[in-house]
């Protein structure tokens, strides 16, 4: 209980000096025909950056949820990182944990103008609540985002490519915005492909943000 009060309050000193940003995101997924709501925050340190979101599913009793990602780039060189990450999930009417990973890796990051590109790969170690079972695979991940006209258009968006032992397969993902800003608020598009069922599935999306 100390060790946990302790880095937790570790955690808290480190993100109070910190630069921070966040926005909040609406969309709804034509493709799993449902809404979902995102928060994102990032955070700059001296010892590196962080980045997380939280996405809260509704629409569809069977799939509302909350899934979550956190990750942290630790300082190694300029533009290189060493990275931890935690990805899991929970439904809310079953109560099923799903998707829970840890990812150990390297990260290159850099900034040309005002686009900016992140490239990782990992090792991933998946866990299986439901099977008991664990699987160990690599993940390789692309993330990039820039603007356009005078930062009135975004576009920016990840690709994931990685292979879960626990299913025994390659699986992509991809998901890209294009939207249009407004000061703060900006509204368009979010386009998801993937492949996580064997059968590539795109899912068109409209959204709107709001940057805090």
């Amino acid at each position: 209980m100390k060790k946990t009060l302790l880095f937790l309050m570790s955690m808290c000193a480190m993100v109070a000096q910190a630069q921070v940003w966040g926005d909040i995101q609406v969309m709804y997924d034509y493709g799993h025909n449902f809404g979902t709501l995102t928060t994102e925050i990032g955070h700059n340190h001296k010892s590196g950056n962080g980045y997380g979101f939280v996405d809260f599913d509704f629409g569809d009793k069977a799939n509302n949820g909350m899934y979550w990602e956190y990750g942290y780039n630790f300082n190694i060189k300029k533009d290189f990182y060493a990275h931890v990450e935690y990805n899991g999930g929970v439904l809310f009417d079953s109560g099923i944990t799903y998707a829970h990973g840890i990812l150990l890796g390297g990260a290159y990051q850099k900034m040309i103008k005002k686009t900016f590109l992140q490239a990782q790969l990992m090792y991933r170690m998946d866990v299986d609540y439901i099977n008991g079972t664990t699987g160990h695979g690599l993940q390789g991940t692309g993330v990039w985002n820039t603007s356009f006209f005078k930062d009135k258009v975004y576009f920016g968006g990840y690709v994931d490519l990685n292979y879960k032992g626990t299913l025994d397969k390659f699986e992509f993902s991809t998901e890209v915005q294009l939207l249009y800003c407004f000061d703060r608020f900006a509204a368009g598009t979010e386009v998801e492909v993937e492949n996580y069922f064997g059968d590539v599935k795109v899912s068109p999306k409209m959204m709107l943000k709001v940057n805090l």
